[in-house]
Order: structure tokens, then C-alpha cells, then sequence
């Protein structure tokens, strides 16, 4: 009889839910969610999904004693984590691969909190974003002392979530009553990586399940790569006869605007986002190579502006 893996997905958010019921799915596996406060996720919990009580800023050596408990560590805590906790559930998950090799357990497999760019272009974003800073300090303690501690690693990423192109305020895609206008950061040309929190969650799976080699590595998806000109025609097919205008946002242009109000974390990742590091080719990706169908920017569209 196959042993059950043991998955220990840290957080309940868009993209922790997201994960849940693709990882539950998986045979011979249970998935337990740590969350802060159980209570307020107990429709969550299945045959194959607990809840545990779980506080990642809790002391190191308690967390680490808790992740040696599970095969495969999936971090889903999101961006709202005070300066350090990445970098901390890291430390500790080393430590926790430690402790399972001392009882001849398995190598853990850690995926951190990586769901994003690519960090090790964008660093910290010439000091505007610290914690995508962290996000490659990440990078580098793993790829330094992973393999000594007894413990894996994969960092999917994954670009932008694709409904975060067009809110509101993020500007790119700005809606009117009777038009549209679709902003380009840096320029036309420059392009940008998306995709769907589910489909996120599907390519998880099918990466936990070994169907591809992700072992202490990068690796990419995507649900798609438009330029600012592509995106500004998907907007024109499908928005229903509103006018569509185009603005562009040079770098100069941020690099005014944020001087202006240099704590606004918005004008922050603008200017972060029309730089280098968001976005990679279609062809390089897991989904691609798997020939997973995904959501692209012109069916979320359709969908966006038709309801």
C-alpha cells in the first residue's frame, strides 16, 4: 500500500485556496492548511484536508519542528508579511530538514513564497521594493544550503496574477462608462507575464506530482506574455464598441511621478514593472511543455467585460 505524502500549505488566501483543491486531489496525499485562526476556515476541511493552528512568526524552533512533520512545505502566505518572515521561514526550513534527517526521513521539498517575477533580475527593485530584495536573498541561502540540510526546493514564477491587470488601481486597464484607456509602462514594446490563480494551482500539481523536473530549481509559467500593444488590442476586440485610448508611462514619467510621493507602494511597483525581470517567453514554461490549456489575457477579457 503507497504511503500517504504529507503537505503542509502554509496560508488560506486567493492563492492558498487556489492551491487546495488541485493538491487535495492528488492521490495518496493529504494536505494540511496552517492558518492563524482554524476556526475560520472549517469548510476547508475534507478526508483530505486538515487545519492546524500555525503563526509563521512564532518562534523559529517550534516552526521548525513542525515543518519536519511533512514531506512538502507550500508557502501561500502572500506579500502582507512584515520585513524578515520570508527569510525566516526559509531559515526554518532548513532547520526542519535537519531534524528529518537526523530520524532518516526524506528530503522536505520547500516551495517558498517565489509566486511572482523573476527576482533574480529584478533584485530589490534599485531600493524600491525591499522585500522582492528578500525574495532573492531567498534564492540564494537555498541554493547555498538546501542541499546540505536535507531539503529541496522549487520556486515557481509565475509573473503577475492575472486579475491584477486590470483592477482599478493599478492603472494599466482603466474602464469608463463609455470608453476604455490602456496605459503601456515603459513603452509598446515592453511586455508583461500573467496568469490565473487556478491555473497557478493546476501547474502545482502536476509539478508535485513529478511530472517535471523541478528539483532545486527555477522554473516558469504562464497563462500569458503580451506586449502593452498586444493587451490594447484585446482590449479593442473585446470591449464592446467603448472607445479604447492609449497612454504610455515612460520610466522618466514614473521616475517623476513616484519622486512626487515617494511612499506610494503603487508608483513603487510601476516603476519596478516597467523595468527588466516581469515577464519570459510562453515556450520555456512548464504549462507549455506539458501542453496544459490555460487562461489567456483575451478569455479573461471576454469574460471580464461581458459581465
Amino acid at each position: 500500500m503507497a504511503s500517504t505524502t504529507q503537505i503542509l500549505l502554509i496560508g488560506a488566501g486567493e492563492l492558498g485556496t487556489a492551491f487546495l483543491p488541485h493538491l487535495s486531489a492528488l492521490p495518496h496525499t493529504h494536505v494540511t492548511v496552517g492558518v492563524r485562526t482554524p476556526e475560520k476556515y472549517s469548510h476547508l476541511s475534507s478526508l483530505t484536508v486538515s487545519l492546524l493552528p500555525l503563526d509563521i512568526t512564532g518562534p523559529s524552533e517550534v516552526l521548525s519542528q513542525t515543518f519536519a512533520n511533512y514531506d512538502i512545505v507550500i508557502s501561500a502566505t502572500g506579500f502582507g508579511q512584515s520585513t524578515g518572515t520570508l527569510l525566516k521561514l526559509a531559515k526554518e526550513i532548513l532547520d526542519a530538514g535537519l531534524l528529518r534527517k537526523k530520524s532518516s526521513q526524506s528530503r522536505l521539498w520547500f516551495f517558498p513564497w517565489q509566486w511572482g517575477v523573476d527576482y533574480d533580475i529584478t533584485g530589490d527593485g534599485q531600493g524600491l521594493m525591499p522585500l522582492f530584495g528578500e525574495q532573492a536573498a531567498v534564492r540564494n541561502l537555498l541554493r547555498a544550503e538546501a542541499d546540505g540540510n536535507n531539503v529541496k526546493w522549487t520556486i515557481v514564477s509565475t509573473g503577475i496574477f492575472m486579475s491584477f491587470l486590470f483592477e482599478r488601481f493599478w492603472g494599466i486597464v482603466e474602464r469608463e462608462r463609455g470608453s476604455v484607456t490602456v496605459r503601456a509602462l515603459r513603452n509598446w514594446e515592453h511586455k508583461i507575464t500573467v496568469t490565473d490563480v487556478s491555473d497557478i494551482g493546476r501547474i502545482l500539481a502536476r509539478i508535485v506530482s513529478g511530472d517535471v523536473d523541478a528539483e532545486n530549481t527555477v522554473v516558469y509559467v504562464a497563462g500569458d506574455t503580451v506586449t502593452y500593444e498586444e493587451l490594447a488590442g484585446i482590449v479593442e476586440r473585446v470591449a464592446a464598441g467603448k472607445e479604447v485610448k492609449r497612454e504610455t508611462w515612460s520610466i522618466p514619467q514614473l521616475e517623476a511621478e513616484l519622486a512626487k510621493d515617494p511612499n506610494d507602494p503603487i508608483k513603487r511597483y510601476r516603476l519596478v514593472f516597467a523595468r527588466d525581470g516581469v515577464w519570459w517567453d510562453k515556450e520555456r514554461t512548464v504549462n507549455h511543455k506539458l501542453g496544459m490549456p490555460v487562461i489567456d489575457v483575451e478569455k479573461y477579457a471576454k469574460k471580464l467585460f461581458t459581465t
